[in-house]
């Protein structure tokens, strides 16, 4: 049996066959097991001298000795109590049986496979590197699908040992108030694959660098580590510690976990020295070394650490891996290829300070201009290569437009070169620029531009009247072949619009209009001329296209009532009145790249009054000249970005005059219907400029579109029977503030 004593190793014994006194390097230094006791001339029970040994269900369940290349097999169903394996060709193999007493080997070879290892008083496996005359001979074992529990420690490996776990789940509980380690390695190897699981009541994973050979001083050797989605846990301390001299290379992998009751994933102490690899997986706690120890930290291919590193010589962040601080960390060298560092958080800031930095990545942080507070780079040395901060843009807006600059960057020299990503830092209305002073760089107010959050906003509540108006041209361009049909009927248009707009605050966006409106109109008898009356009613949806990837969408949902009077002297009067809901919704694209968002609904009210002659000229002619009033109200509103940003809008009043002219002519076909093909230009101009102010975070901005535009519209108008009328019109505008580069409706009429 196993058991738990107080001594240390090396161990020197005269194994029988070996002639010559040999020493064992101990595997559990600090609570050393025995490794058995000098062998006696009478042959223990279940002796495997040179030849193979088959244990199955039937056979007695006794303890074993296996050695001069003797192979002991336990076969599913076979039990055993204690085995003991020594001897450059000696092995058990274990399939499917169970161990209760634990399996120790002596330079020798142990293969389990859905495997039971026990030991209720020491360690389940332990691994023993035999030397002799200077030669190391070590011991290996190969997992699968096994199970091994022990006391104090789970499994115990020696220098040069090799230990490979597939699938295998290893427990170390704490026995006597001592130990509780599921791993102790001195100077070997770990393989994990397969999501194997190590557990430790106190400690996950121990390394040792007490490494002895006989007679002689310690002897460095690196253990060699590699957790392949697996995890290795330490319930009530680390999930990995090294001490005494240790020097090894650790690689997490393909998702594996490190799990630490402490908070400490890796302790490093005693003068070791540590290479620690994070690829392509999740951490979240701490990397610690003392002052006497050496960590150097590598993450690469999208592995994620979310803690602090403490004491680390040099960390290195490539391949879209990130690095998330929990404090203020301090790093002698950082180098960096396509990695990430994300400081704080919008609630604390940090500061990650450095001896040096060089390569290329990005640094996340966090900024209040209200309290000129934030994360902080600060490099004590040289700093070369190209980083982008990528600063947390907001809504929130600072104390004061006018800023104080707010250090950000510190270094002492060096080429590096640091940029905002988008090339600008969004704090509420406006973004802010990075500016370089020396060696160091800071956020100022100088060079300030509109925000793409202000921009979203004052564009939604821009909007309303070119929504109205697009909707409101597709009947209006038709009244004349309403007014000349004399009789009621019903019409449907499908329309679309461009708007380029450039609003008196200074920003600019493009408005892609499509819609369907339908209506019909029945004819009221009068004294003078005809009157037709009707309903309408539509929807379009607007898409708002913003500097820098921001966008809007309004869906505008309208409902109205129109009537046309043709006295017979040839002068009409077209009037409509219309009700609007508008769904607006903004898609923010900050300058950094992430979103904001923000919708609210509101109605708009409106009517139009046109008043002209259609006058018959020779040839089949007519010119139509006309004045129109125009105007519509859209109610404002108070909404918040989900970025914090306020904006409060009490109405936007637009009122735009137009006076103009139609030529056209009615070319009768041979096969009797009508083809009436027209030009018409027009001036127009919008009155409105005081009623527009928009304000955002208490900053108010004149939203109004005042000024002049010209309009040239074409169109044709086929009267294919006496019942039935199809148009097509094709406009264009070009103003002061807003141009209509193109806009196209289509439609029919069918008479009553």
């Amino acid at each position: 049996m196993l058991r738990t004593t107080d001594r240390l190793t090396p161990f020197c014994y005269r194994y029988k066959g070996l002639g010559k006194a040999a020493c064992l390097m101990g595997a559990v230094l600090g609570s050393p097991l025995s490794l058995g006791q000098e062998a006696s001339d009478n042959e223990p029970l279940g002796m495997v001298d040179n030849r193979r040994e088959t244990v199955t269900a039937e056979s007695e369940v006794t303890s074993w000795q296996v050695i001069n290349r003797g192979v002991l097999e336990i076969a599913e169903g076979g039990a055993a109590t204690s085995i003991r394996v020594q001897g450059v060709g000696s092995q058990v193999i274990v399939n499917g049986g169970q161990v209760s007493e634990g399996i120790e080997l002596i330079a020798a070879k142990a293969t389990l496979s859905e495997a039971d290892v026990s030991n209720a008083t020491g360690t389940a496996l332990l691994l023993s590197t035999l030397t002799s005359n200077g030669a190391k001979t070590p011991s290996r074992a190969d997992i699968q699908g096994s199970t091994l529990s022990g006391a104090g420690i789970g499994v115990a490996v020696a220098a040069l040992g090799q230990l490979s776990l597939d699938n295998t789940r290893v427990f170390g509980s704490d026995y006597g108030g001592v130990g509780g380690v599921g791993i102790r390695l001195l100077g070997a190897t770990l393989n994990m694959t397969n999501n194997s699981y190590v557990q430790g009541d106190s400690i996950g994973l121990q390394l040792d660098g007490r490494t002895a050979a006989p007679g002689g001083p310690i002897i460095p050797q690196e253990a060699e580590i590699v957790v392949d989605n697996s995890t290795i846990e330490g319930l009530t301390g680390p999930a990995i510690s090294a001490d005494q001299a240790t020097i090894a290379k650790i690689t997490v992998q393909n998702g594996a976990s490190l799990l630490a009751g402490n908070g400490i994933l890796l302790d490093v102490s005693g003068a070791s020295t540590m290479g620690f690899t994070a690829d392509s997986s999740l951490l979240r706690g701490d990397l610690v070394a003392d002052d006497s120890s050496t960590l150097d930290v590598t993450l690469q291919n999208g592995a994620r650490l979310f803690g602090n590193l403490v004491n680390t010589n040099s960390v290195a962040i490539n391949s879209r891996a990130n690095w998330t601080l929990t404090g203020d960390a301090e790093v002698k060298s950082l180098s960096m290829d396509g990695g990430s560092v994300t400081l704080g958080s919008a609630e604390q800031f940090y500061t990650l300070s450095l001896g040096e930095l060089s390569g290329s990545g990005m640094f996340n942080m966090h900024v209040n201009l209200q309290d000129n507070m934030g994360d902080r780079l600060d490099i004590n040395g040289q700093a070369h290569g190209n980083f982008l901060l990528n600063v947390q843009n907001t809504g929130l807006e600072p104390n004061s437009p006018e800023i104080t600059p707010l250090h950000v960057v510190h270094t002492e020299g060096g080429d590096a070169l640091f940029e905002v990503v988008g090339g600008s830092v969004d704090l509420g209305v406006y973004s802010y620029q990075l500016e370089k002073q020396g060696d160091d760089w800071f956020i100022v107010g100088t060079g300030k531009t509109i925000s793409p959050s202000t921009e979203a906003s004052l564009a939604l509540f821009s909007v309303g009247p070119t929504i109205w108006y697009g909707e409101l041209a597709t009947l209006r361009s038709r009244m004349g072949e309403i007014r000349t049909s004399g009789e009621g009927g019903g019409w449907i248009r499908g329309y679309g619009n461009q708007y380029n707009v450039t609003a008196e605050a200074g920003f600019g966006y493009k408005q892609r209009q499509k819609g369907l409106s339908f209506g019909v109109d029945l004819p009221v008898p009068v004294s003078d001329g005809q009157l037709l009356v009707g309903v309408m009613a539509g929807h379009s949806r607007s898409d708002l296209s913003l500097s820098r990837g921001t966008s809007a969408t309004v869906d505008s949902y309208s409902l109205g009532a129109y009537g046309t009077w043709l006295r017979e002297d040839g002068y009409y009067l077209d009037g409509v009145l219309k009700l609007n809901r508008f769904d607006n919704q903004a898609d923010v694209s900050m300058t950094n790249g992430t979103k904001a968002k923000g919708d609210y609904d509101n109605f708009a009210y409106g009517g139009s009054l046109e008043f002209g002659k259609h006058i018959k000229l020779r040839d089949d002619m007519f010119v139509e000249p006309y004045a129109q009033l125009s105007s519509v109200l859209v109610k404002g509103d108070n909404h918040q970005l989900d970025n914090g940003l306020r904006v409060d809008n009490g109405r936007t009043v637009s009122v735009l005059g137009k006076a103009g002219a139609t030529l056209g002519r009615n070319l009768e076909l041979r096969d009797g219907s009508l083809l009436q093909p027209y030009l018409r230009v027009a001036m127009a101009h919008e009155f409105s400029r005081n009623d527009n102010t928009v304000k955002v975070n208490d900053t108010a901005f004149d939203n109004s579109l005042f000024g002049t535009r010209g309009e040239l519209g074409v169109g044709v108008s086929a009267a294919l029977s006496k019942d039935l009328q199809l148009h097509a019109d094709f406009d264009y505008m070009k103003g002061e503030h807003i141009e209509q580069p193109w806009g196209v409706n289509l439609g029919l009429r069918y008479a009553f």
